[in-house]
């Protein structure tokens, strides 16, 4: 009998090998693609992500946390998804890049409207105001790349903050995606055309990517799941930035 529990034992070992691991997929609070509400995390990336994963099959768990948090364990953990994350080049080799989960935005710096004194039409121009940014976010990294080092005021919380400082005249101008802009003064009660738009900085496309080292075969699936579901019309088809 003991030989016999012992056999046994071996046979399962390969099974429980060959078990698929468990996805991690994180996000943060960005309106409108992701956010928490009521207890729940939603958005219209967070829509698409959890028909891909349904479909795909695969055991995962959706987590909010801070941008800073969320980017710095998706570089650190395997089998992680990450979303809703902006494909830029200093970010190319840091993820296995998936499938885009939105149209193009744009990031741009905007004011507080009385500001008169504040008149920007370059990069240039800007790099001689104190500009909020959120740590490790699209615009910061862009920024950072164009030498505003010295005048950035970056965050680690969210673009809240940053709102804020700006009423209080701790920054001069914010960072902030077009599409996100309404959503976070809202939040913050603040008048959206008490702010005015500066000048736009880039455009871009919100991704979904992998950590590296995540397995091949939970990539291949969801990468497989998003691509059926755009030819079934469940998923618009939209258009890569890369």
């Amino acid at each position: 009998m003991k030989y016999l529990l012992v056999f046994l034992g071996l046979l399962l070992i390969p099974a429980l090998s060959s078990a698929e691991p468990f996805l991690h997929v994180l996000t943060e609070d960005w309106r409108p693609y992701n956010y928490e509400d009521k207890g729940q995390i939603k958005g219209q990336s967070t829509d698409i992500v959890v028909k891909v994963l349904d479909r795909a099959g695969v055991d995962y768990k959706i987590t909010l946390f801070p941008w800073s948090r969320t980017y710095r364990i998706a570089q650190q953990k395997e089998n992680v998804l990450i979303y809703t994350i902006v494909r830029m080049s200093v970010r190319e080799d840091l993820f296995i890049w998936s499938r885009p989960l939105a149209k193009k935005d744009v990031s741009s710096l905007f004011k507080l409207k009385d500001r008169e004194d504040i008149q920007v039409s370059t990069l240039e121009d800007a790099r001689k105001f104190k500009v909020g940014v959120v740590q490790d976010s699209m615009s910061y990294l862009y920024l950072k790349n164009n030498h505003f080092s010295d005048s950035l005021v970056p965050v680690s919380t969210d673009q809240h903050v940053n709102l804020d400082n700006l009423l209080k005249g701790h920054v001069d101008l914010v960072t902030a995606s077009e599409k996100n802009f309404v959503f976070s003064t809202k939040q913050v009660g603040v008048d959206p055309d008490a702010l005015s738009k500066v000048m736009a900085l880039f455009e871009f496309s919100p991704y979904m990517a992998f950590s590296l080292g995540t397995s091949q075969e939970i990539i291949d699936k969801v990468n497989r799941a998003y691509d059926e579901l755009v030819e079934e019309g469940v998923i618009e088809a939209f258009e890569s930035a890369k």
